[in-house]
């Protein structure tokens, strides 16, 4: 079955020291969150609710984890959100894929995460502003 992943650079703040939240760039912190998975929620149990996003449910898209990795050539923690789909998407239902899950990723689920991780110390954010790209791969 294919699959469609989106990835995009993340903050990582440090709220062991600050109510505010430090941004942290140290190579070795970020390290530590590699791997680290929000799964309480998936991204695809939410397509119903918007109107946009409707069809996109009947096509049969499924999954959608929020997942963190260090990648040593960003030197950084990349979010990734990859979804289960029965068929390559067209570049219309790409685009409102890519706009439900960057606002998922600020405002819905990401904002759960990023509010449970606060407390744990070190919290990932993932906010798209408009000259940062998201990167879209659909695979076999």
């Amino acid at each position: 079955m294919p699959t469609i992943r989106f990835s995009a650079t993340a903050s990582v703040f440090d709220f062991r020291r600050s109510d505010e939240g430090e941004p942290i760039d140290d190579r070795g912190v970020l390290q530590t969150l590699h791997g680290l998975t929000y799964s309480d929620e998936s991204f695809s149990d939410y397509l119903l609710d918007g109107s946009e996003t409707r069809e996109l449910a009947g096509v049969g898209i499924s999954g959608g984890e929020l997942k963190f990795e260090f990648d040593s050539q960003v030197g950084g923690l990349v979010a990734r959100t990859e979804y289960s789909i029965p068929r390559f998407l067209t570049k219309l239902e790409v685009e409102v894929l890519e706009r439900y899950t960057v606002d998922q990723w600020s405002d819905g689920i990401g904002s759960n995460f990023f509010q449970e991780r606060m407390a744990d110390g070190l919290a990932p954010q993932v906010l798209i502003f408009e000259d940062q790209p998201v990167r879209v791969d659909q695979l076999e």
